[in-house]
């Protein structure tokens, strides 16, 4: 149970990064900058369908980590 609890916990701060990063992508202060970057770099443009999914992954990445920390161990009398 424990490694699963730590599987739940990477990834859910894999999620939670990407999900910022996601974020940061579409709504930073210089989006203009951002678009121009990822004109260059060949990435799509900053659009609504990334910043839903980066808020999606934000939840979800929160919901995980708050799962692994918060669950109990089961001690053998529980079982």
């Amino acid at each position: 149970m424990q490694g699963i609890r730590r599987g739940i916990l990477v990834a859910g701060l894999l999620l939670l990064v990407f999900g910022l990063l996601c974020l940061n992508y579409t709504k930073a202060d210089s989006l203009e900058r951002h678009r121009e970057a990822a004109r260059v770099h060949g990435l799509p443009p900053p659009s609504a369908s990334i910043l839903y999914g980066g808020v999606l992954a934000v939840i979800l990445g929160a919901g995980s980590i708050g799962y692994a920390i918060g669950v109990r161990r089961r001690t053998p009398s529980q079982q």
